[in-house]
């Protein structure tokens, strides 16, 4: 299976990467960005763990592959934490 390079912005930065066709928005997060407060649940979409926004919209990105949000803006739990780290309910 030939790789897909893929270009997204995570939280204001650009990433690219080179990826298998497979690899799941989570997984790209997490191996490809070293962003790992998306957790990988249930990965079947149900628990939620792995929410985040994808252009504004929540989604769950165990269900999405990273190559179907080339071009796209992804914000991850990091992204929508304080200048400290911090998430405030």
């Amino acid at each position: 299976m030939n790789d897909i390079p893929v270009e997204v912005t995570v939280n204001g930065r650009t990433h690219t990467a080179t990826v298998e066709p497979r690899l799941t928005l989570a997984d790209y997060l997490r191996e490809k960005c070293g962003l790992t407060g998306t957790h990988l649940g249930c990965e079947h979409g149900a628990c939620g763990a792995c929410t985040v926004l994808l252009d504004g919209q929540a989604v769950r990105s165990c269900l999405i592959f990273a190559v179907q949000v080339d071009g796209q803006e992804v914000t991850t739990v990091e992204g929508i934490a304080g200048d400290d780290g911090e998430l405030s309910p």
